[in-house]
């Protein structure tokens, strides 16, 4: 009797332990997109000089990669298995990281980040639907809370570190500190994960991978693009032939029956308000990381370490509630959560949109954590109904598809926000306003994209009420435990 309660506790423990183990691995990846902002002038000091590519592109080659493979994870995952992605995955990571540790020049460096960003692409999705997939359905949103941590907990602490590391020592420690956490993932992965989900045996839709890689790489173009020159001729056409790709590969994969992505997902009504949801969501995220610090250092003219510490308690509440936000959504449905999120999220960007340059940071500062408090309690009750309303088949897919939503959404919305900015102040970051009036016309101009952030996030509520309820929360439950029970 004793040893079947202890088989029954370590059942139980496993999940976490594993969860555990995938949070670990998934922080260095999650750092790794904030850590490098304020390493980029000494690494221009060290490897600009003569070189042929900008310094920018270190992190720009880093989106690239994760674009590209993201398409391609769901399927990538149903055939090879989660456990085998997952430690290919940061292994190429790590590889990644070795490679821009030690290389001589601005070239490998940057071909250091696109192998970094092969590995930390694959990584997110992949990990979500092992976490999904190792919890019993009434239990999922609060495991996904607890593994989003890593999400946002990383990030918020990648300008501190990568300020520290920088300062006392160089900007090579910072991918020395990532390979060293990255090896470590893999050796946990290697030793503690077990394979979840089902395996597939079906080929790779090469053309439809080459489709949307076309698509999205051209929508990262063309928000590189767009701060820089505004809305011209070259960005609209751009815009245009990515939205052609995108749209010849929806064609092609509903023609198919093993496609790249299954795009038949958005037939489930829960599922597309739910796309449409994270979307907005992580739209006003991309907003305030980008374009606060820019605001704070042209309006306020404070230092890039400032600004990093005034957003990093945002990101704290974001970390802290997520759980919250999962828990809810197993007990009362998302609808509930996402609607107060959503909200939680608008009322205090809309704040940002009324600032004065004289605002004290005080109230700032209060403003950023309720809208933290707000994010952290939408995040994972949208995922969790995302995955709930599917049958286990999609789960993978499900996973790619949403990690793939975001990065299409930064990549979207801080272009239309840039655009913004260009055609107010004809640059995103201008020199350096001096009189009084330019101050505030300057502050005018942030305030107008925070302005349409904010009706972004308050048009969100309309799919939100689209989202489960209790009693259609419980029903997707039972229906993806009699699925596992089935497989079991």
């Amino acid at each position: 009797m004793a040893n079947q309660r202890r088989a029954g506790l370590d059942g139980r423990r496993r999940p976490w332990i594993v969860t555990g183990v995938l949070l670990f691995g998934t922080y260095a990846v999650a750092m790794n997109l904030t850590v490098l902002g304020i390493a980029l002038p000494p690494i221009a000091d060290d490897l600009g000089s003569g070189a042929r590519v900008s310094p920018d592109w270190v992190i720009g080659a880093y989106f690239v990669a994760i674009v590209v493979v993201q398409p391609a994870v769901g399927a990538l995952g149903d055939r090879w298995g989660r456990r085998r992605v997952y430690n290919l995955s940061i292994a190429t990571f790590a590889a990644g990281s070795v490679l821009c540790t030690v290389a001589p020049t601005m070239t490998l460096l940057i071909g250091g980040r696109v192998v970094q960003g092969l590995g930390g692409g694959a990584l997110m999705p992949i990990a979500t639907a092992m976490v999904y997939e190792m919890f019993p359905p009434h239990r999922r949103g609060l495991a996904l809370g607890v593994w989003g941590i890593a999400m946002m907990a990383a990030p918020a602490l990648g300008p501190p570190v990568g300020g520290w590391v920088v300062t006392a020592a160089s900007w090579r420690w910072i991918f020395l500190l990532l390979t060293a956490v990255s090896i470590a993932g893999l050796l946990l992965g290697l030793a503690l994960l077990h394979d979840t989900g089902r395996r597939v045996r079906r080929s790779l839709d090469w053309g439809g991978w080459a489709l949307a890689a076309a698509g999205v790489i051209t929508l990262v173009l063309v928000s590189r693009h767009v701060p820089a020159h505004g809305l011209t001729a070259t960005g609209l056409g751009m815009a245009a032939a990515a939205a052609a790709a995108l749209a010849v590969l929806v064609r092609r994969s509903l023609r198919r029956a093993e496609p790249l992505i299954e795009f038949r997902m958005f037939t489930f009504p829960i599922f597309t308000a739910a796309m449409v949801v994270i979307f907005i969501n992580a739209l006003a995220q991309y907003a305030r990381l980008t374009y606060l610090p820019v605001e704070f250092q042209v309006v306020r003219d404070m230092s890039a370490r400032d600004v990093g510490l005034l957003l990093s308690p945002a990101a704290v509440a974001v970390a802290v509630t997520m759980p919250l936000g999962g828990w809810l959504a197993d007990r009362i449905g998302s609808r509930v959560p996402v609607v107060i999120g959503m909200v939680g999220m608008a009322v205090p960007t809309l704040a940002l949109a009324r600032l004065e340059p004289g605002t004290p940071i005080a109230w700032i500062l209060a403003v950023l954590v309720v809208q933290g408090l707000g994010m952290g309690i939408a995040m994972m009750p949208t995922t969790v109904a995302a995955m709930n309303v599917l049958p286990g088949r999609f789960v993978a897919q499900a996973s790619s598809v949403t990690a793939l939503n975001r990065q299409i959404s930064g990549a979207l919305g801080t272009a239309f926000l840039a655009a913004l900015l260009v055609a107010a102040l004809g640059s995103v970051s201008p020199d350096g306003p001096h009189s009084p009036a330019e101050i505030t016309h300057a502050q005018d101009a942030y305030n107008h994209i925070f302005l349409a952030t904010a009706c972004a996030l308050a048009a969100a509520v309309v799919p939100a009420l689209f989202l489960p309820g209790r009693r259609r929360m419980r029903c997707l439950q039972r229906q993806r435990a009699a699925e596992h029970e089935q497989k079991g």
